[in-house]
Order: structure tokens, then C-alpha cells, then sequence
């Protein structure tokens, strides 16, 4: 259960390392004469409420808990710790933005699914897809019904080239659920992201192309419409009009009245009546 306790060189074997055995504890080392401490602890004590964690919070202003200082090697403040049956298992050294911190934090205190799924999600970002194909398709085999999980397999398919296989899994995603959305817009993507997952070394037009389809899969819409319409400007029958093409999917993947489909689509009009 999430609570904040006041932490003293005192009570810190009873109030803290006890319960550390049993599950990690936040703390956070705070000085009034740092300003930004009082409100890195407001966040962290609601952070303590979202996540359940137990917040112990560490007044340096006391002269018995600057001996804290030198056992946690405390260089700047705020500073906080998770520890962990017995041991330190993270510092953060100054301060972070909260939804940074949160992040931090919230591998401590998250459900073995909730975090076999960041896991799942991680290594899909950064492009593991063969690391994470076996993590989703073991998770998949205890929820076979799960939607998530199902978006997370066909990015894992289409990252490694089965493109088929991909369209197969989103096709069977119910409009009724509340993960259709982003079905819909892998599939309406589908060849844009095919090409960004290709690993061959390309140059020229053809990166500039291959470059402009990663930035849709990351989706940085504008950077991708700017990138077709640049190559569209300068080779208008690269692959056939492919960035026209591609300018005119992510048109319908962000919808007419989306303002980047506006401003675009008139660009791409002047260019071609030019």
C-alpha cells in the first residue's frame, strides 16, 4: 500500500530496510535550501500513489541524517534511490521530468505482464524484432484473445519482413475494439512501414525514400510528408510516383481534416498543376 513516511537515521532500519526486504522502497533526499526539492517530492508523493509505493522522504536540513550523505554518496539534490532487499538497485542523481521519473520508477512496481509487455514494447522500438517475437507469442499463448498483444505480433511480423503474415493478424482485429484504430492505420500504412524495416543499404533517392518511410513509422507525420514531397519535387517518377503515392496513404491514414493533410495536400496540388 502507497504511503510516505519520515525518514531518520533513527528509524531508517525499522521504517525502511524491513520493508525493502519484502518489496522496494522509494527514497528521496531533499534539502529546503535546494528550491527545487519541495516540488520533486510532490511529484514523487504522487507518483507514490499512482505506482503503490512507499516514499521515504529524507530531510538533510536534520544534522543526524547528513550521515546519509556519505552512505549513499549523495552528490547532487534532489536525490532519490530505490532500494531493494538490501541493496540499492537505482540512484537518480539530480532531477528528472515526471513522466522520465515515473518511467524510472514504474519497472519496480508494475505486474510481471505489465512488464513483460515494456519489455515487448522496448526491444519493438529499438528494431529487436527477433528478440521480441518469442516474448510476444509466449504472452500471446496465456492471452490468446488480448488485441495489444496482437498489434505488438504483427509489428514483430512485419519488422521481420512477413508482411503477410502482419496484414493476417490486423484483418482479424474487431472494429468493436478499442485497438482497431491502430490496426487500421498499420494496415492503411502497411507498405510504408514494409519498406522502413528493410535493413539493405540503399543511397541517393532511394534512402532519401527509405528515410521518409521510417519517419511515418515513427510517426513523425510532417517530417515524412516533407521528405515524399521533396523527392516528389525532384524525381517525380522515382518507383513509378511512389512519393506521391505515399504522400496520398498518409493523406487517408491521418484524415481530411488532420491540418498536415491540408497543408500537404495543397502543396502536392500547386506542384502538380504547376
Amino acid at each position: 500500500m502507497a504511503k510516505v513516511i519520515s525518514v531518520t537515521v533513527q528509524n531508517f532500519q525499522s521504517e525502511v530496510m524491513t520493508e525493502a526486504e519484502t518489496r522496494p522502497v522509494v527514497l528521496t533526499f531533499a534539502s529546503s535550501q535546494m528550491p527545487d526539492c519541495a516540488s520533486y517530492n510532490q511529484i514523487l508523493e504522487k507518483l507514490s500513489s499512482e505506482l503503490d509505493f512507499t516514499l521515504g522522504e529524507v530531510s538533510l536540513d536534520e544534522p543526524d541524517n547528513m550521515a546519509f550523505v556519505q552512505s549513499f554518496r549523495i552528490q547532487n539534490l534532489p536525490f532519490v534511490v530505490v532500494l531493494s532487499k538490501g541493496e540499492m538497485a537505482d540512484a537518480i542523481q539530480g532531477a528528472l521530468p515526471e513522466d522520465e521519473l515515473k518511467k524510472r520508477l514504474s519497472k519496480f512496481f508494475i505486474s510481471d505482464e505489465e512488464r513483460a509487455k515494456m519489455a515487448m514494447e522496448d526491444a519493438i522500438a529499438e528494431g529487436n524484432y527477433a528478440e521480441a517475437l518469442p516474448l510476444v507469442q509466449s504472452e500471446m499463448a496465456k492471452n490468446p484473445s488480448d488485441d495489444h498483444l496482437k498489434i505488438l505480433l504483427a509489428k514483430c511480423e512485419l519488422g521481420l519482413g512477413n508482411a503477410e503474415n502482419a496484414k493476417e493478424i490486423l484483418q482479424k482485429i474487431s472494429e468493436n475494439s478499442a485497438e482497431f484504430a491502430t490496426a487500421k492505420s498499420l494496415l492503411d500504412l502497411m507498405d510504408l512501414l514494409v519498406e522502413a524495416a528493410k535493413t539493405n543499404p540503399v543511397e541517393g533517392d532511394a534512402k532519401k525514400f527509405r528515410d521518409a518511410c521510417k519517419d511515418a513509422a515513427r510517426k513523425d507525420y510532417r517530417s515524412a510528408l516533407e521528405g515524399f514531397f521533396q523527392l516528389a519535387l525532384s524525381n517525380p517518377d522515382f518507383q513509378d510516383g511512389a512519393p506521391k503515392k505515399s504522400m496520398l496513404v498518409l493523406f487517408s491514414a491521418l484524415g481530411p481534416k488532420e491540418p498536415l493533410t491540408w497543408e500537404y495536400r495543397s502543396k502536392l496540388n500547386t506542384f502538380l498543376f504547376i
